[in-house]
């Protein structure tokens, strides 16, 4: 099908259109095996047919085979010296006469055949070879050099499209682990802390108690809070939710316990508070330790006997609910500081889930990085990104500061700004965006850089002074000022200027 000069006739540019038309509008990956093996059969015009896969350990292995009749499959193996020598060469090897051709040694298998042509067609997708197509046929000259440039074209289209069905089964596959390993909506890991979790989480469900939530920020407590919830006895009655960071005291108290027509200006009407509109189910207080004092007070009376009063209202009113609340804050400081109540610190403390921060869990980036890019893809209406193995190496070594809430910005940026289909370790941008809801001002900058420093010289602020180019003075002095925010970092009182 090709002409002395090697270029291909119409007939053989028709096939090789009709070949990738048919190919990559496959998305099965069984039936995309079948249909590269069955059209490389009827361009090699070949008696039997094999395609080969590379396995983990980077061997090609014969996955699918085909006879001379249809839906048949070939007898016996594929001759391992002419697939080693189109490895070796990285290109089609066709010989007319197979038994014979020095290169393959004479070797048995194609004397025992009978095989007198055969060829190996590797599959390479970005630079690797990843499969290899293999015919042979028993008739003298049914592959010759002149197919050569059809073949070499046909194994172009057939590594690209095997190379992006391996792609879409490896994101099918990790997915399906994912499911696997998923004992909680949204909830993924299977490291030896996450299991530990999971084995909690078992335990505490169906106890109607409360339930304080702790972690670092990004690490899902309101997930757990969900499905605690989801999996509780109360799981057909509703769950409400509230993030009490930054809400005035006002605010917050008519928010859980609602109010009466009249109490304040603009209430016209009567308002249910959260308390009335979880009854029978589930409330959860994120970052309970901002609550203020006065609320607080409120929380407390509501968790000893059920009881609480919506603003401008007299009587006492009842519900049944269930308290689930989270903090990323160390209560016990809380409590020491004077912010937060030791006896309603009790009363949320019943029983406690600590989530690990997303550096310790071991194992869990490609599973998360999955889960995440499979999201971003249903959100965006692009097909899954897949990352690299460099790409999952970078993403293991980083720290992550900001844990799972991070990982999905980042993976995010990647999965809509990578040029590619596969997300590469340069695609992957760790700068921490600005957070609008942080304090900007000078002051906390200056406080957060003077803290970081003196924990680069180990409490030493005579070295930190130093290396920020101020006196000790001054930097004794602002530690003193910001001393009631938060706790000194340094430890030596009595170093030297």
């Amino acid at each position: 099908m090709a002409n002395e000069a090697g270029e291909l006739s119409k007939s053989a540019l028709e096939l090789l259109i009709e070949a990738a038309r048919t190919i990559f509008e496959e998305s099965d990956y069984d039936n995309l095996l079948g249909r590269l093996l069955d059209k490389a059969m009827e361009v090699g015009q070949a008696e039997r047919g094999f395609i080969l896969v590379r396995d983990n350990e980077g061997e090609l292995k014969p996955t699918l085979s085909r006879g001379i009749e249809i839906g048949s499959i070939a007898h016996g193996d594929p001759s391992r010296s002419v697939i080693d020598e189109a490895k070796r060469e990285r290109r089609p090897i066709i010989s007319r006469n197979a038994m014979t051709d020095p290169r393959f040694g004479g070797a048995d298998s194609l004397i025992i055949r009978g095989i007198r042509s055969t060829c190996c067609i590797p599959l390479i997708s970005k630079n690797s070879m990843i499969g290899a197509l293999y015919l042979d046929a028993s008739g003298v000259g049914r592959l010759t050099e002149n197919e050569l440039p059809l073949l070499e074209a046909y194994g172009g289209l057939a590594g690209s499209a095997l190379g992006k069905g391996m792609e879409l089964e490896d994101v099918r596959q990790t997915l399906k682990d994912v499911g696997g390993i998923q004992r909680y909506t949204g909830i993924i890991g299977n490291s030896p802390m996450m299991k530990k979790l999971f084995d909690r989480m078992d335990r505490i469900a169906a106890a109607d108690l409360p339930v304080l939530i702790t972690g670092e920020s990004g690490t899902g407590k309101e997930l757990v809070a969900r499905a605690l919830h989801d999996h509780s006895n109360r799981a057909k009655m509703p769950m409400r939710s509230i993030f009490c960071g930054n809400l005035s005291a006002e605010l917050l108290e008519s928010e859980l316990f609602g109010y009466r027509k009249g109490a304040f200006t603009g209430a016209v009407s009567d308002k249910p508070g959260l308390l009335d509109l979880s009854e029978k189910g589930t409330l959860f207080l994120d970052e309970i330790a901002d609550v203020p004092m006065l609320i607080q007070a409120k929380l407390l009376r509501f968790l000893q006997d059920g009881e609480y009063q919506r603003l401008g209202d007299p009587h006492p009113r009842h519900a049944d609910v269930r308290i689930l609340s989270a903090t990323n804050k160390n209560l016990q400081k809380e409590i020491v500081a004077g912010h937060f109540r030791e006896d309603l610190f009790y009363r949320l403390n019943v029983l406690t889930i600590e989530l690990p921060p997303l550096h310790s869990r071991e194992g869990d980036i490609p599973f998360l990085a999955a889960a995440i890019l499979t999201r971003v893809a249903a959100r965006t209406g692009q097909p899954p990104r897949r990352i690299s193995v460099a790409g999952l190496r970078k993403l293991e070594r980083y720290p992550w500061p900001g844990n799972v809430r991070e990982m999905e910005n980042i993976l995010a940026r990647a999965a809509v700004l990578a040029t590619g289909d596969v997300i590469e370790p340069e695609d992957l941008d760790f700068t921490t965006p600005i957070d609008l809801t942080d304090d900007l001002s000078l002051e906390t900058a200056v406080k957060k850089h003077l803290v970081n420093v003196l924990r680069l010289t180990d409490g030493n602020r005579s070295e930190a002074a130093r290396l920020l180019g101020v006196s000790r003075r001054y930097l004794q002095k602002s530690l003193a000022k910001w001393r009631e925010d938060e706790e000194d970092p340094g430890g030596d009182e009595s170093d030297a200027d």
